[in-house]
């Protein structure tokens, strides 16, 4: 094969050679203008939240609520790092608190006695239209046994709409990967009601799975708002709240380009 190709090759004439060659260089161009016109012409966004959790809820408030039980799932998330020079586009750099709009906020929440703050994040990022990004991944470890997690997604149409889906529970470890080791083994401190209460209703289906993680003291908030430009949210709820806000900024590639072109 190689032998035929190269054969074709040399059959061409040196002019033929440079004209194709320029034709592909000027391809090539192209395509690169027209990836550099597609980041210049998004539209970019400065997207900051707060999650907090209310210290004084009375958990009797929370026993009609529809908690799911957090099942995971392989997908592509997006990550805010404090790095300056992010290792991959699903990673976007955190603005210092300087920049954020929610700075005072974020101080007042600090300093209240009935309020911890869970995670906050400010960072931006283009969205666009009818484009569906990976969501923001939350992971925090809130104690040593609590942890929040969950993610933000942010989709793009006439306004911007986000969605959270938080939970914030007690990570479990069991002694079983398979709750048929239970049954067999002679001694053991555990309990039926202790390898069952932690995932209540799903009991059976994840045992039946192999886990010997489960979640305890499940807190789950789930809500989407529609948000304009520059609005910013609270949203509510007997344990965990959030602060939401997105305004639009200028396209840091269109800006870079500007100050090349004034050095020029």
């Amino acid at each position: 094969m190689f032998k035929i190709f190269h054969s074709t090759i040399s059959l061409i004439s040196f002019p033929t050679k440079i004209f194709i060659l320029v034709i592909a260089l000027l391809c090539l161009q192209t395509n690169i203008s027209l990836a550099d016109e597609s980041l210049v012409s998004a539209k970019w966004y400065q997207i900051e939240y707060i999650i907090f959790e209310h210290l004084q809820t009375d958990d009797h408030i929370l026993r009609y609520e529809d908690t799911p039980y957090p099942i995971m799932r392989n997908k592509q998330f997006s990550y805010v790092t404090t790095s300056n020079q992010p290792a991959s586009p699903y990673q976007y750099t955190q603005l210092p608190d300087s920049e954020m709009d929610l700075n005072n906020a974020l101080q007042r929440l600090k300093r209240s006695r009935d309020i911890e703050i869970l995670d906050s994040h400010a960072w931006q990022q283009s969205l666009i239209e009818d484009t569906t990004t990976p969501p923001i991944k939350i992971n925090t470890k809130v104690s040593k046994q609590r942890t929040l997690f969950g993610e933000l997604q942010l989709k793009k149409s006439r306004y911007t709409h986000a969605e959270f889906k938080l939970f914030l529970a007690k990570k479990v470890n069991l002694p079983y990967a398979d709750i048929k080791t239970w049954f067999l083994e002679k001694n053991t401190k555990w309990k039926l009601v202790d390898l069952l209460t932690p995932i209540s209703k799903n009991a059976s289906f994840i045992a039946s799975l192999g886990i010997s993680e489960f979640y305890q003291n499940i807190r789950y908030l789930g809500e989407s708002r529609r948000i304009k430009e520059g609005e910013i949210h609270y949203i509510d709820h007997p344990v965990i709240s959030a602060i939401i806000t997105i305004k639009e900024v200028p396209s840091p590639y269109k800006l870079s380009n500007e100050l090349a072109y004034a050095g020029e």
